[in-house]
Formats: C-alpha cells, sequence, structure tokens
C-alpha cells in the first residue's frame, strides 16, 4: 500500500472516531491502582471514567495514576498539570481514589479547587478499583 493511501486510511479511522470538540473544557483522570488489580480491569475502568467525562460534555485528555500506597507523587503531578494546561476538571471512579478517609478526601478536593481552580467529578461512590 502507497504511502498517501495508508494516510487516507488514517485520515477516515480519525474521522469515524467520536470525540468532542477541542473548545470543550478539558479534563483529567485520576486513579489509585494497587498492584494486585488486572490490568483488564483497570482499562475497563478507564474506559467508564473517559465515557463519564465525554457525557459531562468534557474532553478527556489523560490519566495520572498512583500505584504505591501513601504516595502522592502522582497527585502532585496532576496538579502541575492542571495549572499548565489552565483544565479545570477531574475525573475520577470515586472520591475513594483520592483517599479512604474523607477529611483527606476534602483535603484533596481543596487543594485541586485553590491551585488549579479544579472542580472534581466522582463517576460513583465505589468502585471494584480502590
Amino acid at each position: 500500500m502507497s504511502g498517501l493511501a495508508q494516510l487516507d486510511d488514517r485520515a477516515a479511522e480519525l474521522e469515524a472516531e467520536p470525540r468532542l470538540p477541542a473548545l470543550s473544557a478539558m479534563a483529567y483522570g485520576y486513579m489509585r491502582v494497587p498492584a494486585d488489580v488486572p490490568d483488564r480491569k483497570v482499562r475497563d475502568l478507564e474506559q467508564e471514567v473517559i465515557q463519564f467525562a465525554e457525557g459531562l460534555g468534557l474532553y478527556f485528555v489523560s490519566f495520572f495514576f498512583e500505584f504505591h500506597c501513601g504516595s502522592r507523587e502522582g497527585f502532585e503531578d496532576l496538579v502541575t498539570e492542571l495549572v499548565r494546561a489552565e483544565a479545570r476538571h477531574v475525573v475520577v471512579p470515586s472520591l475513594r481514589h483520592l483517599a479512604h478517609n474523607r477529611l483527606l478526601q476534602k483535603a484533596m478536593c481543596e487543594r485541586l479547587q485553590l491551585a488549579a481552580c479544579a472542580d472534581v467529578h466522582a463517576m460513583r461512590l465505589r468502585t471494584a478499583i480502590e
């Protein structure tokens, strides 16, 4: 297949992909993923989060992850990116992906609001991965 035909095929694929316009508000995802969770479960939950964000009319950009208990490195990277990109939305499967403790959840939501003017959108109260 020629290079031009490949470009035409790829252009057709991109046009077929349903995406919100770039003018939609940007959203980032945040998930805490324990080491024992199968990759398939994580991918399924990622897709649910993306669909939830798009259902809110948001343009989903990317995920930030925590893989180690007690770590906040992914969260701090998220805050930095929200400020850099001037994004105002964070989507989580549940608030328990921020923290299990409600006071800490509130503090993390306040940090996102104060540092990046970002709102947190929780898909549901609990998920299978927490």
